[in-house]
């Protein structure tokens, strides 16, 4: 994570809410983008960058009871994520209910924000015709439906999370949380992103790899050789390299080369590759009856022990205490 004297710009995120709305699909992915700044010390207190908006604005009661005050559509300003929520039951009600809601996610979408429709939220998004031609998924039991409401979408019935550039869908209200994890990483760092993870859910989260989806962070311009570093950091995740191998194989200089990937990411190289390394021993220790010794060394680190304090300073747990706690969640079928 960011030194406490460094800064992160606080990226400003709402969540588009009305009477039909599923409110646990907002709830969530708003704690989770305000415990991310709040983690990353760009939010202090009780400060909020989080808001609920709506058609009207005032006071919004949804389908299951719950009553929240929203500010309105057109009092919104400039936004780094729009969350849009999952509709209750037959989402071309609300298509009818409040057509307003079409243009303003479009305007939202042309300012360069990440929109975030979760569930049956995607049909709102999708009745924009942002997604002509374009990648998206929505809730298993709507997929018909979807697919001949929008023929031009490219539905993928078989994917929870599905990015067509700064336009992401989340099948379902579980999905969202691993969604605004792998977001929050590009607002701030993966750091930060996996701290947040650990404290909603260390014990069951089954890690969102970034691989996944292309990257939509605050940066303007991403760097080729940046890029490309990623991509072979992957590559030789077992390999013992260092900073000057990586600055030697580009022809730059140390610096350069570090000034260059945070720039870009938001953290340092080094910094990148030890996410690397933690989030595969995670998965090898979820997955697998490896030693952590043998673990260790699938990642590229020969020191168990430095292995372990790593593994700590990042998930809060030691390896064992990891992994005893991911398998006490799994059910026996003796």
């Amino acid at each position: 994570m960011k030194k406490p004297t460094e800064k992160f710009r606080i990226p400003r995120i709402a969540a588009l809410i009305h009477s039909d709305a599923l409110a646990s699909s907002v709830a969530l992915p708003l704690e989770l983008s305000m415990a991310a700044g709040q983690t990353s010390g760009a939010l202090l207190g009780t400060e909020n960058n989080v808001s609920l908006v709506s058609p009207e604005g005032g006071l919004v009661t949804t389908r299951g009871g719950l009553r929240v005050e929203t500010q309105t559509i057109d009092a919104i300003g400039r936004l780094d994520l729009l969350v849009v929520s999952a509709i209750w039951r037959d989402p071309r009600r609300v298509l009818k209910r409040h057509p307003s809601l079409v243009p303003f996610i479009r305007r939202v979408a042309k300012s360069g924000a990440a929109i975030a429709a979760v569930g049956t939220g995607s049909f709102l998004l999708a009745e924009t015709g942002l997604l002509k031609r374009k990648a998206a998924t929505t809730h298993w039991f709507w997929f018909d439906e979807f697919a001949k409401r929008y023929p031009d979408v490219d539905l993928r019935r078989d994917q929870l999370i599905v990015q067509s550039g700064n336009l992401y869908c989340a099948g379902s209200v579980n999905s969202i949380s691993d969604l605004l994890v792998h977001l929050m990483g590009g607002f701030y760092n993966p750091e930060v992103a996996r701290r947040i993870e650990n404290q909603f859910s260390p014990e069951i989260r089954q890690r969102f790899r970034a691989t996944q989806l292309g990257s939509h962070t605050l940066q303007e311009n991403y760097d080729e050789v940046v890029a490309d570093l990623q991509l072979y950091m992957r590559e030789k995740l077992r390999a013992p390299v260092s900073i000057e191998d990586f600055a030697r194989r580009y022809e730059l200089s140390e610096r350069t080369l570090s000034r260059r990937f945070q720039r870009a990411t938001g953290t340092t190289p080094w910094q990148y590759l030890m996410s690397l390394r933690m989030s595969e021993a995670a998965s090898l220790l979820r997955s697998t009856n490896l030693s952590v010794t043998q673990i260790a060394a699938e990642v590229g680190i020969t020191d168990s022990s430095h292995f372990a304090r790593q593994f700590k300073r990042t998930n809060q747990l030691t390896p064992s205490q990891y992994r005893k706690a991911v398998r006490g969640k799994f059910f026996s079928a003796n």
